[in-house]
């Protein structure tokens, strides 16, 4: 990563499977509006409810992210935003997923990035080939990786002349990307039920 450039992190799972999802209602509002404009109802009914599962896929499985940045990383969870400076950035962890732990002592977990989870058990694991091969082939977005690219990221601050600010904590705000969509097409939802 160069020192003006961000990285975006994601589980390509949450990415298909969303963006399936996604593809999948746009076609289901298109079907189900036809159907009940052709039986006389109101067509957009069913296109409001669909909104709505849109606007969650979207704030549980498209938009959770961790970004890395020249100076910073930034989590998007599901209702709040994290943005931890590396001047504020204590530790780095990857328990049950990336945990940041800020100057102040409080832990951010990341909605975005998982540990890594085997789908089968594995056998006869040569632990040298291991890491010289199958760990470097593809490593995914798991918390594990992730933690490593902010570890070093973190350094090469360090080695620029950063400078830590002990007992500092994050920054956390709501995710009003994530809100707002939600809670328009509920209203939208509503008021086409109630009109309707």
């Amino acid at each position: 990563m160069a020192a003006s450039e961000s990285q975006t992190y994601r589980t390509l799972p949450a990415r298909v499977v969303g963006w399936v999802i996604l593809v999948a209602i746009g076609g289901l509002a298109v079907i189900m509006g036809v159907v009940e404009a052709g039986l006389g109802n109101n067509p957009v009914s069913p296109a409001a409810f669909l909104a709505v599962v849109a606007a969650v896929v979207w704030a549980v499985l498209l938009r959770p992210c961790v970004r890395l940045e020249p100076d910073r990383v930034e989590m998007s969870n599901l209702l709040t935003d994290v943005s931890v400076p590396f001047s504020r950035l204590g530790a780095v962890e990857h328990q049950w997923s990336l945990e940041l732990i800020d100057n102040a002592g409080d832990k951010h977990s990341s909605w975005a990035i998982p540990v890594r989870r085997e789908l089968r058990p594995r056998r006869d694991i040569d632990s040298y080939a291991e890491s010289t091969t199958r760990g470097r082939a593809h490593e995914g977005n798991n918390a594990e990786a992730v933690a490593g690219h902010v570890l070093r990221a973190q350094q090469r601050w360090k080695l620029d002349g950063g400078v830590a600010e002990p007992g500092q904590g994050a920054r956390r705000t709501w995710a009003l990307s994530a809100i707002i969509p939600v809670v328009a097409t509920l209203v939208l939802l509503a008021l086409v039920l109630l009109l309707g």
